[in-house]
C-alpha cells in the first residue's frame, strides 16, 4: 500500500482506524508466477474463514472496515488485492490460488463476499470449483453472455449511455488492439452510483472524491479486460451451482432487477435473496449492518 494513511483518514466510517490497522495481518499467496498480498484479520486457526474481494478499480484497504466488522463475528476475513486489469478467467485463477492458500495455512471452510468485478469471477470459479463452502454476492453476479445483462448494463443515461455507444467501437478496436488502456470511468461512472438515500448520500459522496484521489485505485485497465465483462461465457451452465449463495441486492443498486432475475434462476440449493435499503455502495456506508447481514449467512453455511 503505498499510502498508509489514506484509507484511515477516508474509508472508515463506524470503527475506530487505529483500533482496525492493529488488527490487519499479513500474507501472501502465488499466482500465474507472480506474489500477491492479502491482508487479514485473525480470530482463530480453527474458526471459519470469509475471503472479499472488491469490485472494479478498488483495493483491499476499501474493504478493511468490512473486514474487521466481519471479524469481530468471529471470522478469519482476508481481502483480496485490486484486480489490476485482468480478464475474468483470469481472476478465477487468481482468487483459486488464494483459496489455497489460505486452505493451507488456516482451514477450507471458507465462504466469500465479492462485489462488482470480485463476484463476476467468483460467481464463475463457483461453478467450477469445489473451495468455495458459501458465497455472498453484491453488485454481482453476472452472466456475462446473457442478453439480459447486456441490456441491463447498458440501460440508462450517463455511463450506460456511453456504455451502449461505445461497444461496437470497442469491439472493432479490440480486434485491432486489445491490449489497448481506457478510463474505467468510460463505462462506470461511481459518482452517478453514490445513493440518492440522503443520510446514505452524505457519506458516499465524499468517499467517491476519495476514490478519485487515491493513489492506489486503478483508473484504467486493458481493452481485453474490459471486453472480458461481456464475452466470458460460464465455465458450466448455473444448474450446476452447488454452493450455498445468497443475493445481497440493494433497491437502487447495479441493475437490480436483472439480479432479481438471475436469482430466481438458480437451481434448487440453499439460497437467500435480500434487498436492502441503499445502493452500490451500501456496504461501505453501512459495513456494521453490511457484515451483520452477510456474517448471518455464513453463520448458517459455514
Amino acid at each position: 500500500m503505498k499510502n498508509i494513511k489514506y484509507w484511515k483518514e477516508h474509508y472508515v466510517i463506524e470503527s475506530p482506524a487505529d483500533e482496525i490497522e492493529g488488527k490487519i495481518k499479513y500474507t501472501s499467496f502465488q499466482s500465474s508466477g507472480k506474489k500477491f498480498e492479502l491482508i487479514y484479520f485473525f480470530a482463530g486457526k480453527d474458526t471459519p474463514n470469509v475471503l472479499i474481494s472488491p469490485g472494479s478499480g478498488g483495493h483491499a484497504y476499501v474493504f478493511s472496515e468490512l473486514g474487521y466488522q466481519m471479524h469481530l463475528r468471529g471470522y478469519n476475513v482476508f481481502i483480496m488485492p485490486k484486480h489490476g486489469g485482468y480478464t475474468i478467467p483470469e481472476l478465477m485463477k487468481r482468487h483459486g490460488d488464494a483459496l489455497i492458500q489460505i486452505g493451507r495455512e488456516f482451514s477450507d471452510r471458507i465462504g466469500i463476499f465479492a462485489e462488482g468485478l470480485g463476484g463476476y469471477a467468483a460467481f464463475y470459479l463457483s461453478l467450477t470449483s469445489s473451495l468455495i463452502k458459501s458465497a455472498v454476492y453484491q453488485n454481482a453476479p453476472v452472466i456475462a453472455t446473457e442478453k439480459q445483462f447486456h441490456n441491463a448494463f447498458s440501460a440508462g443515461n450517463g455511463a450506460a449511455k456511453r456504455r451502449k455507444l461505445m461497444l461496437p467501437m470497442a469491439k472493432l478496436l479490440f480486434k485491432i488492439s486489445p491490449k489497448i488502456k481506457l478510463p474505467i470511468r468510460l463505462y462506470l461512472d461511481f459518482k452517478e452510483m453514490i445513493d440518492t438515500k440522503p443520510e446514505n448520500q452524505k457519506i458516499e459522496q465524499p468517499l467517491i472524491e476519495h476514490f478519485s484521489k487515491d493513489p492506489d485505485f486503478d483508473k484504467n485497465y486493458p481493452l481485453s479486460a474490459i471486453m472480458s465483462l461481456i464475452n466470458t461465457p460460464p465455465p458450466n451452465p448455473i444448474s450446476t451451482l452447488g454452493v450455498p449463495t445468497m443475493f445481497i441486492v440493494p433497491e437502487r443498486g447495479f441493475f437490480p432487477n436483472y439480479q432479481k432475475d438471475l436469482y430466481s434462476r438458480l437451481p434448487d440449493i440453499k439460497k437467500k435473496v435480500t434487498v436492502v435499503d441503499g445502493g452500490v455502495f451500501w456496504m461501505l456506508s453501512n459495513p456494521k449492518e453490511a457484515s451483520g447481514v452477510i456474517c448471518d449467512w455464513f453463520d448458517e453455511t459455514l
